[in-house]
Order: structure tokens, then sequence, then C-alpha cells
């Protein structure tokens, strides 16, 4: 759905000598193969923040942590096919026990995500699993109070996020699903809030239980769903914001919030003004470009020069838009974002409509031009950048770059021009304040 990573899966029987292994890992392990033994190999989630087939944090209402670990069993004479959550907890004198075994809903963990959702302290466990059905995924919530460790709720999802929509406080689960008519072939996908409340079990006892307290309809045409973001709008609500993929493979933003006591849609209330607006090629995803809590929908236009070249060999200008009430996407910021590059650099006002942009074929430096008329002619260098892991710096610091800013083992340097009696040519911290590194 998001992100993903190859799936590491190796035989317990060598899980010591993992190298990222900690020593409470290995306790665990020791205990989890005293349990159920030593043929199995480990699942690991191939999405989110919990990447690991250990998943350890405090999810019950006493003091201590839990852990849970994810594997199925392996072996020609195993009956216990599928996929596999075991529940350790530390006993009196502080070693690890198994608790309970719990059979999973899929082939392998789509994502592991530890949150509140109620109004008590302690914490729940959603497991979203991968299925062989498809797109589809299964979600398992699990609860681990009083020593009972169990199964409290099951829901399906293509995307499966958790915030506080409603504002009050605590957690909320938001689902999108999507279903095919098999009659028609049309998709369609609505998107459900799931809350946790207290109910009295047969036993006359108060229990959680997951309810679908409401859903909405999403904007039709989607194939898929490329990114989920949880962030904020304009007016500071909080709202889930989704990058779909259209039937003809390309990118719009739909978001879902909470108003007026219920979830609402924008996008797709008002789809036709909309999502034209924001209908832009894949790999343009909607992120929080300065991290404000605000996410920001990029919006696409040839830049100058470009209008009547063929669109694949078109750039693009990027209008970083935030969406306001009411059914508006407002401009904040507007410059070349390199995409393959991760980043973007917003023009200066006295830009507008007077540069543009094309790539150095030979160096794969982005260069900015003076726009003279013809983006074939003759045009003055404004400033160019580059992209380069951090061992190759030097050698560009030799030849006049300057490093603006890096993320991970890259730095990003521009080259000005020595000659500054053009106006349009930045200077050194125009390029820094306008330079925004986009993350993945």
């Amino acid at each position: 759905m998001l992100s993903g990573c190859t799936s590491i899966s190796f035989s317990v029987d060598n899980l010591l000598a993992a190298p990222k292994l900690t020593a409470e890992q290995s306790e665990i392990h020791e205990a989890l193969i005293a349990a159920v033994g030593n043929n199995l190999t480990l699942k690991y989630p191939k999405n989110g923040d919990n990447r690991s087939a250990y998943v350890i944090a405090n999810i019950d209402d006493e003091p201590g942590d839990e852990a849970l670990v994810f594997y199925e069993y392996t072996g020609s004479d195993t009956t216990d096919d599928g996929l596999r959550v075991n529940l350790l907890d530390k006993d009196d004198s502080g070693r690890w026990q198994s608790v309970k075994e719990i059979a999973g809903a899929g082939t392998d963990v789509d994502k592991v995500i530890i949150t509140q959702m109620g109004a008590d302290n302690h914490l729940n466990v959603l497991v979203g699993y991968q299925t062989l059905s498809g797109e589809e995924k299964a979600l398992e919530i699990y609860s681990y109070l009083g020593g009972d460790f169990k199964r409290i709720g099951t829901s399906s999802y293509s995307v499966l996020e958790t915030l506080d929509i409603t504002s009050d406080g605590s957690n909320e689960l938001v689902t999108i699903r999507r279903q095919t008519n098999t009659e028609t072939g049309l998709t369609t996908s609505t998107a459900s809030l799931l809350t946790l409340n207290k109910a009295e079990d047969e036993n006359g006892e108060m229990t959680d239980e997951v309810t679908l307290t409401q859903s909405i309809d999403m904007c039709d045409n989607v194939s898929s769903y490329a990114r989920a973001l949880t962030g904020r709008v304009a007016d500071g609500r909080n709202a889930l914001y989704l990058d779909a993929v259209d039937a003809e493979g390309q990118l719009h933003t739909e978001l879902v919030y909470y108003r007026y006591s219920a979830l609402q849609n924008p996008m797709q209330i008002r789809g036709e003004r909309l999502i034209p607006a924001c209908t832009r090629p894949l790999g343009y995803n909607c992120t929080d470009i300065d991290h404000d809590g605000i996410i920001e929908i990029p919006c696409t236009r040839p830049l100058t020069g470009y209008e009547n070249s063929p669109p694949e060999e078109q750039l693009l200008l990027t209008s970083w838009t935030q969406y306001k009430d009411f059914y508006e996407l407002e401009e904040k910021y507007a410059g070349y974002y390199a995409v393959s590059d991760g980043y973007t650099f917003v023009f200066p006002s006295r830009w507008a409509d007077s540069v543009t942009v094309k790539r150095d074929t030979v160096t794969g430096e982005t260069v900015f031009y003076k726009f003279a008329g013809d983006i074939n002619a003759e045009m003055t260098e404004l400033m160019r950048i580059a992209v380069v892991p951090k061992t190759q710096v030097e050698e560009f610091t030799f030849s006049g770059y300057q490093v603006i800013t890096s993320a991970g083992q890259l730095d990003y340097l521009v080259l000005l021009p020595t000659n500054k009696r053009e106006q349009l040519i930045p200077t050194i911290d125009e390029v820094t304040n306008n330079l925004y590194v986009i993350e993945a």
C-alpha cells in the first residue's frame, strides 16, 4: 500500500546468529522455541513502522512489556499450516513465557500497529495480513487484558491507518475497502470509521468490542492506492490523505476528515471540480514539504516553454496546494519537483513565467534558465543543482559547488554563475530557504 521492502525469512535455528538480534530478543527466542519448537520461520511485516518479527510493547494494564512474535511452522511433518502470532510475557521471576498462540488471518504480515484506541490507557494490537485473495488484506485486532490474549475484531482493507480523526483525545481506525461488482466489473471504494467500545460479554463481564460506526463513499475509477498519510488540513482538523491511482495510471489525492459529526471526503463531494485540478503523473505524491503538520497536494502543469511539447518531453511546474474550506485547493508554493532526486525547488516570486528548467543529459543535473522564448534556443543559465553521494562531494565543491543540505548519504549542491549581473540569479540564502528535500 504505502512503501515496501523484501521480506527476510530465515529458520529460527539460525536466529541467534542474526546480527541485529538483541539480548532481549534472544531471551524471547528461547522462550518461544521452548513453547512451540524450533521448526518455524519468522515472518516480517512488510509495511508500517514495526518491521521486526518481534514486536515489543506494553499492551496490557500492568507494568512491563509484552512481546508478539510472528512465524509459520516448517517441516514436512507439521500439520499446523499458516501464519501464527504468539504473545509472550514475563513471569514473576522475570523470565519470558509463552502465554498464547493465535492463528493469523493470512499468508504474510502486511503491517503491525500498536495504538491506544479506547478511553483506557492500555494499547491494542492491529495486525494486517496479506492474503491469497489479492489486493484486499485481512485485519485482526487483539487485546491482552487480565492475562487473556484474544481477538476482539476483524475486518478487511486496502488502506489501514489510525489517527484521532474525531479530535476526542483517542485514536480511531480508518479503513479504505475496495469492492468489485462481479456483474458490472465496476470497482467502488468505501472509507469506514471503526472505534473501540466497552460491551458486556456472555458472562456479564465488560470487554473491548470493535464497532463500525459509519462509512462514506470514495471516488470511483480508482485501481489502487499508492500512498496514505495522516496529517492536518489548513484549519487544523486531522485528516487521512490518500494518493489514488486511476484507471489511466495517474494520481489524484483524496482526503477523509471528520466534520459535523460525520466522515467527509470533499474530493468525492466536489469531484468534478477538485479531481481534475490535482490529477498528475505517478510519483508526485502528497507530502508535508515544510513539516508544519499540514499536508500539501501537488498539482502540475507544463513549465514555461513546454506548453506545446509532447507529454513525454514535458517538464512540469508543481504547485504545492493546501485544501481549504470550502472545496478549494490554495497554492502555497510553486516550483520544480525533481521526483527522481527527491527535492523541490520553490521559485522566487520574480521567477514567475520567466524561468524554465532543463535536465543536463550528460551530468543528470537540473539546470535553471532565463526563458528566452524558445525552450530549444540558447538561454542564460541561472543555477544548477546536483544530488551526489557524500563520497563524491569534494570533487564538486572543488569545482565551485556549495552544499545546501543533506539527507542520508546524499548531499544537495548548487552551482551559481560567477557573473551576478543577471537579477534572476538567486542568492545562496534564497537557494537554501527554497530547496526542500521530499521524504519518500
